[in-house]
């Protein structure tokens, strides 16, 4: 099983399960997981198979954001992985809920499927579906924040959950069973998630103010999940090689992550745009104005950072 889970446990690293975990730090209960629910040979692990689409594959992911108390939740797929939601107390395929008792849930459909609930003033939030067994949901609690789903092809799942204000996610999906959640909490976090090809997996979750989370990934069973808390933090991770890409959604709206968004001085030479396959990628920062990348080329490869300060 390829997964990755960001929660307050030790460091681990395990070859032979590909299962990456770290740390967010004492008093941090908020965390990201991403898991393909997929071996390397592609067989369904234990628990319930949700079927998302073209081969019925099961991708799950979550992302809880937590601050002073309050709450909102990302989740798609994920009563297998963690046992239900008690807001939803049974099995889903994209939702998102908060501590005000607000929620969406769209449920095994078998064309494409929506909901959106916006909370507050002058939020904006944009659903955009083609193919087969597209399902998605957006929760908005707050004001001014601004929400896009895309996807393609068939069996794509998508959830945005953000409570508080100028909140900004974008997830584009161009592929088969592709899964991504994305939940902010607080004020003016930035999440942007591309994926392109099958079974890739990812999970953003933020808490405070200013953070800006970056995925792009390709090709199959990539997985990424990212934790920021503080201010002004910015994480990127690529698995397709490239320290940039651009993504265009089905209306033609254009979306971008770069490396150099999250800035820091960070730089990266020869990195290209190459087949990925089967790697692992977490960042999890805790504290204010951290910076984190992560590229990877190939197949098979595992990274993990942590940082507090």
């Amino acid at each position: 099983m390829k997964k990755i889970l960001l929660t307050t446990t030790a460091l681990m690293l395990s070859a032979t399960m590909t299962w990456a975990q770290t740390s967010t730090g004492p008093g941090i209960s908020d965390n990201a997981t991403a898991d393909s629910g997929t071996t390397a040979s592609g067989n369904i692990n234990t628990g319930t198979p949700f079927s998302s689409g073209a081969g019925g594959a099961m991708a799950d992911a979550a992302a809880y954001a937590d601050l002073g108390g309050a709450f909102t939740d990302a989740l798609v797929n994920s009563t297998s992985l963690f046992g239900g939601s008690p807001a939803f107390g049974g099995s889903f395929n994209a939702g998102a809920y908060n501590s005000a008792g607000q929620l969406v849930n769209v449920d095994n459909q078998a064309a494409n499927a929506n909901l959106q609930f916006q909370v507050g003033n002058n939020n904006q939030s944009v659903n955009l579906q083609s193919g087969n067994a597209q399902e998605s949901a957006t929760l908005q609690s707050g004001d001014d924040n601004t929400g896009i789903i895309s996807q393609t092809q068939s069996g794509n799942t998508a959830a945005i959950a953000q409570r508080g204000d100028d909140h900004a996610s974008t997830i584009f999906q161009n592929g088969t069973d592709n899964a991504a959640v994305s939940a902010q909490i607080g004020g003016s976090n930035a999440s942007i998630i591309l994926q392109a090809g099958a079974e890739n997996t990812a999970a953003h979750s933020q808490m405070g103010a200013g953070n800006t989370a970056l995925t792009f990934q390709s090709d199959n069973k990539n997985i990424a999940a990212q934790v920021q808390f503080g201010h002004n933090n910015g994480s990127f991770i690529s698995q397709g090689g490239g320290t940039s890409q651009n993504a265009n959604a089905i209306d033609g709206t254009l979306a971008s992550v770069s490396l150099g968004d999250i800035s820091g001085g960070l730089t990266v030479g020869g990195a290209a745009v190459v087949a990925a396959s089967m790697n692992s990628a977490a960042s999890v920062q805790n504290g204010s104005g951290n910076t984190s990348g992560i590229i990877q080329q190939g197949n098979g490869n595992e990274a993990v950072n942590y940082q507090a300060n």
